[in-house]
């Protein structure tokens, strides 16, 4: 299934719209105005909360929580080496992804082991951060589409996110 994540221009925290492929709203992350904790919160198209995205503090390097609404977690943690990338990797309860490419022109793959869950593009010009997700595993589409939300605040910590270190 293809998504496209588009980020609010006009807010005052890092929310997403997220759309199907036919242009209907499917998911929505939201954060808050006065967070202490820098969360966003995922909503599906109804409105239910989905799952929470938390900043995890005291790393070396940037790392996030997806807290998932059934108690699983999912630990995205950016990769030390090579240091020339930008490379993450994902922890589930059902195993080790990672997520590889070329971030600077923004084409990426989230995979676990050979299998492909999910292709990644950003689009160049436009006033906000969007992007094009095929989603192979549509088991996990609101974890995927939330890793994507991670990826871009981490890439751009140093560029008004809530997610910086302020």
């Amino acid at each position: 299934m293809k998504y496209r994540i588009k980020q609010k221009i006009f807010s005052l925290t890092d929310s997403f719209d997220i759309e199907d492929e036919h242009g209907n709203s499917a998911f929505s992350a939201k954060g808050k105005l006065f967070s202490l904790s820098s969360s966003q919160t995922l909503f599906d198209a109804k409105g239910t909360e989905l799952l929470k995205i938390k900043r995890k503090y005291l790393t070396l390097l940037p790392a996030c929580r997806l807290l998932n609404h059934d108690g699983s977690e999912w630990l995205i943690r950016k990769k030390f080496w090579p240091f020339w990338t930008s490379r993450f990797s994902i922890t589930t309860p059902q195993g080790q992804l990672e997520m590889t490419g070329n971030f600077w022109q923004h084409e990426y793959e989230i995979r676990q082991q050979d299998q492909l869950l999910a292709s990644i593009s950003k689009k160049w010009f436009s006033w906000s951060d969007s992007y094009g997700v095929d989603i192979y595993a549509p088991q996990w589409t609101a974890q995927l589409l939330a890793a994507v939300i991670v990826i871009d605040r981490i890439q751009h910590t140093d560029k008004n996110s809530t997610f910086g270190d302020d």
